[in-house]
């Protein structure tokens, strides 16, 4: 089967069109293939092409003759060298290949026309209708003219990353590819620099905005910049200098089309997408996207299969290694801030930066610098509280450190006293702490007799049942260290935490279970998958009975202290990858000692129901922290918060002490049913993340006879370090100081404000996270010194902080970040949408959301039905409290004079 064409014409003769044209030559030999180029023969641009070292795979399987032409010009090395102002770290493993350019294009050229194909020369095409193939191919490269005819259906977005670049040669020999990065008067500068030939190499000079200013390069011309450029890295260019072949300054472009085909008309390679040079080789994609085309008009008898085909099954995995580039882009276009890190911290950040490298894939990949950094490691192997035992917050509230060396006293403790008392209640029925402690002891137990060492991992996808803190209270207590895992999570986010936290048991709800699929947990190192609260359909998972079966209900405390990590929890990845967020056996005690006892003031027989789930750091201390500290009750509600449930939960179990968060309370006040319920038992409300409206508040009070205590936390701190007090409620105020925190606000040049001015929030205290699971980058740039930077602003009035916006764009909805630009670009992949912008959107209550404004394609309307698909869209893509609650329309959005969309004037709208 092939499919009916009988001739091909191919628009661009750079590696991508040539491949194209060999293959089409070599599995359909009745289609006769035109390639047209504009420029000359011989004529190249650039310098070498780099792959990895096991990059030519395809190609050897693909055109094993091409393969053997081009491997004797390659050059080939195993390792690469990182040149820091302070060090040098050689990266082993990280092996690549190069050729020139030139080289490579001479070689398909000629097997091209061995083959039979027709290649124009200096031939321009100003339009499609100049050429007569039944089928059009462009390989032509960022300013397709293929693309440009047919952009509307191509739907092609275009951002620039912010560093700048220049694209040079020169005759220094390197060993290895190398990455240099070095300070200099003007600014930090960074080169890649690799040999393709015995003679030549590549050197590509990349710097910041404010550094390229400085310099004016933007002024200079080519000879004038490379003078400069040798001048900056004559240590490791030698005698040799920089040699120019349209080596002008660009920021890298980041294209992106949402379709790859029209009629009869498809595009590949830069074309359709680019790839930053920083994570491989644009030729590379651009030749596998030939070889995925070319199978595919294999496989079909008719074109338009073929072309659907290839796009829909090559664009999904070009999209993965794309983003991975995006991501390593953006590391460079930070890799000034990167160079504060310790050289060695600073290599393994680098080799983690596009998220596709977990830590378990580096000790196969470069064993030696592994064991390199876990060298320098060692005296880091117990994670150090930064934060002083004499620090003002911890004399304050009188908390000892030393005092708490395993988390799990917080549940044990109460065996003494509240041995027999209600621990939890709730529709999965009652446990008293004996037998809590005794269920916790066997998942303890059963964690040992699966082979689990101190501090390995335990994944935990969980709802709030009885088995959410069992699990948690044995796991800690033989110093394994549970991960609270957010169970609205995808399963592409799934792999990626067990990836990062190298989890090697997972425990998980019967009806997540499905999840768990062999692709799933690809490059993972999970061992066995444990299910409660049901039967999986799966074979391989083991039923938590099974799992438990004949285990102790005792279990001796581990000799942990108190600085031993003891659990994670993980961010919302608003800005890049989620970050595992390490939490210390101690902290738990702290945020009871300042929030518990200053702000909360739980007593033994109050009942709490906390709303927000156990895997938010909030709901964790709602539900666990503080009333097992006191010896009261917890009811556990599972499954989707609707406000008639949890109604139906306060008036059935009769909580004293309640937990929620605006939009919950928001729901609750507006439920037809309210008025007639009891919420009698409630004593205390408390409220978090975001402001309450004074409408919601009023309604509350008149509902239950008092207001509600808002205050503001993180996940980094574990729970609330500013509150409002039960006595002293501050419409609009986040809170004062809770007892144990300390709190400053800084300008952005890191100075103190003065009263009345807002500055960015920086707090310490003891419950605050060491480090980032991994990140010594983002944990550097959130802990400074023993503080921790919240990137929020506030303003000061009489003890209370008001919130006033973040440091950057994102904002808080349902108590968690979210980056409207993550929103739109999820939207705009929608095959309804033609573009849209998204923006934050304050609602009437005060409370925050995203507003996205939408421009359609032509056949759809914007109706209600279009809105719900859009926005179940984002929730099925992202996460659901992603999506936007306010969708509007229009024929077109409003533009720059640069022709971007103008997101001032769509907010002045607003």
């Amino acid at each position: 089967m092939a499919v009916s064409l009988s001739s091909v014409d191919i628009v661009g003769a750079g590696p991508a069109g040539l491949y194209t044209s060999i293959l089409i030559r070599r599995f359909l030999p009745h289609i006769k293939v035109r390639v047209t180029e504009q420029n000359l023969e011989g004529a190249t641009f650039g310098f070498g092409v780099v792959f990895s070292d096991k990059a030519l795979d395809f190609m050897k399987h693909d055109d094993p003759h091409v393969y053997e032409l081009i491997l004797p010009e390659m050059e080939s090395w195993q390792n690469m060298t990182l040149n820091l102002p302070k060090e040098q770290i050689t990266l082993d493993g990280v092996g690549f290949t190069a050729i020139g350019r030139l080289k490579l294009l001479e070689i398909l050229s000629a097997r091209a026309k061995a083959l039979g194909a027709e290649i124009r020369y200096g031939t321009t095409i100003d339009s499609l209708d100049e050429l007569d193939g039944d089928l059009i191919i462009g390989a032509d490269g960022l300013n397709s003219l293929v693309r440009r005819t047919d952009e509307e259906v191509y739907q092609p977005s275009i951002d620039y990353a912010k560093n700048h670049f220049a694209w040079f040669g020169t005759k220094a020999y390197f060993e290895t590819l190398t990455q240099t990065f070095i300070e200099s008067e003007y600014g930090p500068f960074n080169a890649h620099h690799y040999r393709y030939s015995k003679s030549m190499s590549t050197f590509i000079v990349e710097c910041g905005s404010r550094t390229f200013e400085v310099l004016g390069f933007d002024k200079l011309n080519e000879a004038e910049s490379a003078g400069i450029c040798s001048e900056l890295f004559a240590h490791v260019l030698g005698d040799a200098a920089l040699v120019t072949n349209k080596s002008v300054w660009r920021e890298f472009p980041k294209l992106w089309c949402k379709r790859w085909y029209a009629n009869n008309r498809v595009i590949i390679g830069d074309a359709a997408h680019t790839a930053h040079f920083s994570i491989g080789s644009g030729t590379r994609l651009a030749m596998e996207d030939a070889i995925a085309l070319v199978r595919m008009l294999a496989a079909h008898d008719r074109m338009q299969d073929a072309l659907a085909e290839y796009d829909s099954n090559r664009r999904v995995i070009v999209s993965k290694i794309v983003t991975a580039a995006n991501a390593s882009a953006n590391w460079y276009d930070r890799f000034e801030e990167k160079m504060k890190q310790p050289p060695i911290d600073f290599a393994f950040d680098y080799l983690t930066r596009s998220g596709r490298m977990t830590k378990t894939r580096l000790h196969k990949a470069a064993p030696k610098f592994m064991e390199q950094y876990e060298s320098a490691k060692i005296a880091n192997a117990e994670i150090i509280d930064p934060v002083s035992d004499d620090a003002p917050g911890a004399r304050e509230i009188g908390f000892v450190r030393s005092d708490h060396a395993n988390c799990s006293a917080i549940l044990w403790n109460n065996l003494k006293h509240n041995s027999d008392k209600i621990a939890i209640t709730g529709q999965a029925g009652d446990l008293t702490y004996s037998e809590l402690v005794a269920l916790a002891s066997m998942w303890g137990n059963a964690f040992a007799a699966a082979g689990l060492d101190r501090n390995d991992r335990i994944a935990c996808l969980l709802d709030d049942t009885p088995a959410y803190p069992a699990v948690f209270f044995g796991a800690v207590r033989n110093g394994f260290v549970p991960v609270l895992l957010n169970t609205q999570s995808n399963p592409e986010t799934l792999n990626y935490y067990l990836k990062d936290s190298e989890a090697r048991l997972v425990i998980t709800e019967a009806s997540l279970a499905d999840q768990f699929t062999t692709e799933m947990l690809d490059d993972t190192v999970v061992e066995r998958i444990v299910v409660v609260n049901g039967e999986s359909r799966r074979e391989e998972h083991i039923a938590s009975h099974a799992f438990l079966d004949d285990q102790f209900t005792e279990l001796a405390c581990a000799d942990t202290h108190p600085n031993d990590m003891a659990f994670w929890m993980y961010s919302s990845g608003t800005t890049g990858r989620p970050k595992g967020i390490v939490h210390l056996h101690h902290d738990m005690a702290y945020t009871h000692q300042s929030f518990g006892l200053n702000v909360l003031k739980l007593e033994a027989d109050d009942i709490c129901f906390s709303v927000p789930k156990i895997f938010f750091a909030y709901g964790f201390g709602n539900s666990l922290t503080f009333p097992f500290s006191v010896g009261a009750t917890t009811l556990l509600m599972p499954g989707r918060p609707r406000a008639d449930a949890v109604l139906d939960a306060i008036e059935t179990y009769k909580p004293t002490v309640f937990f929620g968060l605006p939009t919950l309370y928001n729901l609750i006040c507006r439920d037809e049913s309210v008025e007639t319920r009891n919420l009698g038992s409630i004593r205390q409300s408390v409220s978090a993340a975001e402001t309450l409206s004074e409408e919601i508040y009023s309604t509350w009070n008149r509902l239950t006879g008092h207001g509600i205590t808002e205050g503001l936390g993180s996940t980094e701190l574990l729970h609330i370090y500013l509150s409002n007090r039960h006595e002293d409620h501050r419409i609009g105020a986040a809170g004062a100081r809770v007892a144990g925190y300390e709190v400053k606000l800084l300008s952005p040049d890191g100075d103190e404000v003065e009263a009345g001015q807002e500055g960015i929030m920086l707090v310490r205290g003891h419950s605050s996270t060491p480090c980032y699971w991994n990140r010594p980058g983002k944990s550097e740039e959130t802990i400074k010194d023993d503080w921790i930077y919240t990137g929020d602003r506030f303003l000061e009035d009489d003890g209370y902080y008001y919130f006033q916006g973040r440091a950057d764009d994102l904002i808080k909805i349902s108590g968690q970040w979210v980056w409207p630009l993550e929103v739109e670009r999820c939207l705009n992949d929608h095959p309804d949408v033609h573009e849209c912008a998204v923006m934050a959107h304050q609602l009437p209550n005060r409370g925050m959301t995203l507003r996205a404004v939408v421009c359609l394609k032509q056949d759809r309307a914007g109706t209600e039905h279009q809105t719900e698909l859009l926005q179940d869209y984002v929730r099925n893509q992202l996460m659901p409290f992603k999506y936007p609650r306010v969708v509007e329309y229009r024929r077109e959005l409003p533009k720059t004079g640069t022709g971007k969309i103008d997101r001032q004037a769509l907010r002045n709208e607003a």
